[in-house]
């Protein structure tokens, strides 16, 4: 890509791509990000909205536990090239007066690519920093709204009309004396201009959208694709899997991967349309761009697959495919890899009571409730913590929860339609294999979130935001002494 293009891109790419439809979102995680972290002596749950054009505006908050803090400042910073050591100057966030927890910023992102956003705390207990990765990628075009459009051709057409008139009155009427009448070769010669005149605006107005055309093809390349994920089962139930490159921007690398807990992927595989079956698996990668897995016992059906990796640069991405699983064979899962399977959507828990499992272990989805009493609406985009208590089957607190892959537990959200998905962990939705890229050299990134303990609390919590209305449905996973445990609910988003 020229130096040339890339600076015109710069210029116009957060200016709307008048009249030209926009694609739809092109992957299917949530755009908002929720990390929660250590900055020195304080925990702090970040939530970032990038933005889905690029240069763009990323809109920022900071909740701290308290209202002690001074200060908050954001600055951002690739994660890696030139820009990286160089910072600019920080914003200061500003407090909002609703929550004098919660502090608001917002930071220019100019490039597509993997970005971190330093976030600098100061309070009575000292001062401390946060990084946290945020990808940058043009998702879409932005339209030209229909009435500056139309506005914008009346005084367009307006001022064309009266550059012609004036071109006419000066050759016809400007070399006449006062009060003198232009002859009949004036006026024939006043028109020729008018008609020329019509003509160069023409040719600049078809050339002025030739070029536009150019630049808005040249933007739309930078419109995120996720790899393509091709899925195929052999006789002996071995699933192979194919990531490709579907021709983005450059030709993305593929053998760069970073292992996130432990696994280079995370495969989801659930059934369709129910949502009633899921197995988490952790395929070995063969070739660079190739992984295979034993598929283990899962009812007939199709499934669709979310493939979870991380790039060596911190961008994390979800390949998706479609697969059928025929009934019968299957070995039960081994290692870190789990099955469950739920009543259908619809008709599972939506948190009013506890799931009981196959092994009689209990979970409840502990609700925020409204003044009624009644559990509070969850809302789109507004975040939370979505926390669940373990029990045994007598109804106790259970004592044997362990690390399931370093954390207290994993946590899938689903939407009905497939659109939203996202595996979150007790510290958010960031990948630990991106906040590894961007902790201070010697740091551990998952500090205050990996369980050491060979017993952990029975409460897990995890915080996000679904990010449309609409039906999800939510998979909780944690591990009960050797036992991998699956438990699902249902949640209605407005």
């Amino acid at each position: 890509m020229r130096r040339r293009q890339l600076a015109v891109l710069a210029a116009w790419t957060a200016i709307a791509a008048a009249a030209v439809p926009a694609p739809a979102q092109a992957h299917v995680n949530s755009p908002d990000l929720f990390h929660e972290g250590l900055a020195g002596p304080y925990r702090l749950l970040v939530t970032i909205r990038p933005p889905d054009v690029i240069p763009g505006v990323a809109a920022i908050e900071v909740l701290a536990p308290g209202p002690d803090l001074r200060q908050v400042t954001l600055v951002p910073i690739p994660i890696r090239g030139p820009g990286a050591s160089t910072a600019p100057v920080a914003d200061v966030a500003v407090r909002a007066p609703e929550d004098p927890r919660l502090f608001r910023g917002a930071l220019w992102l100019m490039a597509p690519g993997s970005w971190q956003v330093r976030i600098h705390a100061d309070g009575p207990e000292g001062a401390g920093d946060l990084a946290v990765p945020v990808p940058a990628l043009a998702l879409r075009t932005k339209n030209m709204q229909a009435g500056l459009g139309v506005m914008l051709l009346v005084l367009l057409a307006f001022l064309s009309a009266g550059l012609v008139g004036i071109i006419g009155v000066a050759v016809r009427d400007a070399p006449l004396p006062a009060g003198a009448a232009p002859d009949p070769a004036r006026r024939r010669r006043a028109r020729i201009a008018q008609l020329a005149t019509a003509a160069l605006l023409a040719a600049a107005f078809w050339a002025g959208g030739s070029w536009w055309g150019r630049e808005h093809a040249l933007y739309r390349r930078l419109i995120y694709q996720p790899p393509a994920l091709a899925a195929a089962l052999d006789g002996q139930r071995t699933l192979s899997l194919t990531l490709s490159d579907p021709g983005w921007i450059a030709p993305r690398r593929l053998g760069d991967l970073l292992p996130d807990h432990g696994h280079l992927m995370h495969l989801f595989v659930v059934r369709l349309p129910a949502l009633d079956a899921i197995a988490h698996l952790h395929p070995t990668q063969d070739q660079h761009n190739h992984f295979t897995q034993t598929l283990p016992a899962l009812p007939a059906g199709t499934y669709a697959l979310f493939a979870d990796v991380v790039h060596a640069n911190g961008l994390a991405e979800t390949a998706t495919a479609t697969l059928t699983v025929a009934a019968g064979g299957g070995a039960p899962a081994a290692g870190d890899d789990a099955v469950g399977v739920a009543p259908p959507l619809g008709a599972g828990n939506d948190g009013s009571a506890a799931v009981t499992l196959a092994d009689g272990t209990r979970v409840q989805w502990i609700r925020d409730v409204g003044r009624d009493g009644a559990p509070a609406p969850l809302l789109a985009r507004r975040p939370g913590w979505f926390r669940f208590r373990v029990q045994d089957r007598a109804g106790a607190p259970a004592t044997d929860l362990t690390p399931y892959m370093g954390m207290a537990g994993h946590a899938v959200f689903l939407k009905s339609d497939h659109s939203v998905f996202a595996h979150v962990h007790p510290s958010g939705s960031v990948p630990m294999a991106a906040l590894g890229l961007v902790a201070p050299v010697g740091a551990d990134p998952h500090a205050g979130h990996v369980m050491h303990a060979p017993a952990l609390p029975p409460e897990i919590a995890f915080p996000y935001a679904c990010p449309q209305p609409g039906d999800y449905r939510i998979f909780v996973q944690f591990r009960r002494g050797e036992v991998i445990e699956t438990a699902a609910f249902d949640a209605r988003v407005r």
